[in-house]
């Protein structure tokens, strides 16, 4: 397997690369807690610093290279047709940009010259057209209006999960920053400075071949995917993703899903448990079989958690 891995800090992650979304990638699924981890971590290591070189009369720009750096993970990628997709990474480099979002806005209000520093971080030029960096396709309007400094409530939201975690999320990283940073300049800046330039990630570029190994691995280590992502991933790994996007395969199925969740959180998994076992099950001898089945791979996938 040809994997190549490659140091890089925020600034250079978001310079001039879009990162697409695949297919059998899952909603932008981060709440509250695993954002608050976030922030909690990149602060405690800026605080430690901030309060070492505050009083310094070295210039920002140099002062910065005596800041530790902070290593904050991993994001794989694999390239199929020049364009970029995320393997593994999605919902920390989302969460990266609704900072970065938080950022622009704080720069503003306290009009400092890093302003168009941190929009080039957030979208920028890649051919003729302007897009995010981080190209949620299906909920631009939804990071748009955050850009653009709409009230929360006022934000459409309706293009489904992702968008309303954006926003959501967007809200308590606005309370934290804003707790941290608001009324300091100087502050501000260097915590600019710190968050693009010694916050590292790791990137790992794989071959596409190695793709479905890569993400069963990252399924197993981490946050599991539930019965009818794994499905899906299965149902629509099997086309060819020029097909895929002509047909909008992944769009009709999202909507789908929707439609079926929108009625209990998950309902989907109980219709597929029923669809199949109704079509594929003729004697009770296998419906009790598909019912272990079921059972077991809600096991696999952390959704049933051992009583003992």
């Amino acid at each position: 397997m040809d994997i190549s891995p490659d140091k890089q800090n925020i600034d250079r992650v978001f310079s001039n690369t879009t990162y697409y979304i695949d297919f059998y990638q899952r909603q932008y699924k981060w709440n509250e807690e695993p954002v608050k981890r976030l922030l909690e971590d990149i602060f405690y290591k800026f605080n430690e610093e901030f309060k070492k070189h505050k009083d310094s009369d070295i210039p920002l720009e140099q002062l910065i290279t005596k800041y530790s750096w902070y290593y904050l993970n991993t994001y794989v990628t694999n390239v199929i047709d020049g364009k970029i997709y995320v393997v593994d990474g999605q919902q920390r480099l989302t969460t990266i940009t609704l900072i970065l979002i938080k950022l622009k806005h704080l720069a503003e209000s306290q009009k400092s010259e890093l302003t168009d520093w941190v929009k080039n971080k957030i979208s920028g030029h890649a051919g003729f057209k302007k897009e995010f960096w981080m190209n949620h396709e299906a909920h631009k309007i939804a990071m748009q209006g955050l850009l653009d400094g709409l009230a929360s409530d006022s934000i459409d939201v309706t293009s489904g999960i992702t968008a309303q975690n954006m926003v959501s999320n967007y809200q308590s990283i606005s309370k934290w920053l804003d707790n941290e940073l608001s009324g300091n300049l100087y502050k501000l800046e260097s915590f600019i400075f710190f968050f693009l330039n010694r916050l590292v990630l790791i990137n790992l570029a794989v071959e596409q071949t190695e793709v479905p190994m890569v993400f069963e691995v990252i399924n197993d280590r981490g946050v599991k995917l539930k019965p009818y992502e794994i499905l899906k991933g299965k149902l629509l790994g099997q086309i060819e993703k020029d097909e895929l996007i002509q047909l909008k395969l992944n769009d009709i199925w999202e909507d789908q899903v929707k439609k079926i969740n929108d009625f209990k959180e998950d309902e989907i998994d109980e219709f597929f448990n029923y669809f199949l076992k109704g079509n594929l099950a003729d004697t009770r001898g296998l419906a009790q079989k598909f019912d272990r089945i079921i059972i077991e791979l809600c096991l696999r996938t952390n959704m049933i958690k051992n009583s003992n």
